[in-house]
């Protein structure tokens, strides 16, 4: 047998010897990283289309000025229920993507193999990657210790990651609905040309809520990591 896990992988997967135990661990645990994603994915293309939804009745609902159809009010719900629709479509598609590895997680493993390296001889990556190739190798269901001390690292580190990324995310809605709140507040008291303060405050709105959408994907990305750390392993060590 070889000494280098990618050509191990590789010869397995060529003889088609799925069934090897280690190997299906890693297999399951591919699948489960990609299952996450079409959980949690699915779960928000919900949520951003029912965002749409309530933005359309506020849109409907915003009362209309004299001297002008579209009000800042307006213009403010119906920015919000385009970009709950786009993301949401994004978040779609990401799902779509991911069920086909659900489905038929051998081919995106397969890609996965195929990306991994020789790490330098001596290197933490190296051990880990010989730790790997002497399990699959064997054959057995359980995982060396320094693998699994590695895989309690990651998720530790990924969850830690993710609650602190869905507070941060938590803190950006907050600030960002109270910004547009405030901001849709001054419109109506003040329709001439914004000063600086108004200006200054809508592009805290802008930034809070692009920033509530990275961490949400930061949130998102580090709960499949924390959950399925053996294909993260695998790739990155």
């Amino acid at each position: 047998m070889s000494d280098n896990l990618q050509t191990t992988l590789n010869n397995l997967i060529h003889s088609g010897v799925w069934s090897n135990p280690a190997m299906s661990t890693l297999i399951n645990d591919y699948t489960q990283y990609h299952l996450v994603l079409v959980a949690a994915g699915g779960l928000l293309v919900i949520m951003f289309l029912l965002l749409s939804i309530f933005w359309g009745v506020r849109l409907k609902r915003a009362p209309k000025a004299d001297t002008r159809k579209w009000t800042f009010e307006k213009k403010v719900y119906f920015s919000f229920g385009a970009l709950s629709l786009m993301v949401g479509a994004l978040f779609a598609l990401i799902v779509l993507a991911n069920a086909t590895n659900v489905v038929d997680p051998h081919h995106g493993f397969t890609l996965l193999v195929d990306s991994l390296g020789t790490p330098n001889a001596g290197t933490q990556k190296y051990q880990l990657y010989q730790a790997f190739n002497t399990w699959i190798q064997s054959g057995i269901p359980n995982i060396p210790a320094v693998a699994q001390n590695r895989f309690l690292e990651r998720i530790s580190f990924h969850s830690t990651k993710a609650l602190v990324s869905g507070v941060l995310m938590v803190v950006f809605i907050v600030v960002s609905i109270r910004i547009w709140n405030l901001l849709i507040k001054q419109s109506k008291a003040n329709e001439a040309k914004w000063r600086l303060k108004e200006n200054a405050l809508l592009i805290s709105g802008v930034a809070t809520v692009s920033f509530s959408l990275l961490l949400l994907v930061i949130v998102v990305a580090n709960m499949q990591a924390a959950v399925a750390p053996i294909a993260l392993t695998l790739l990155y060590g």
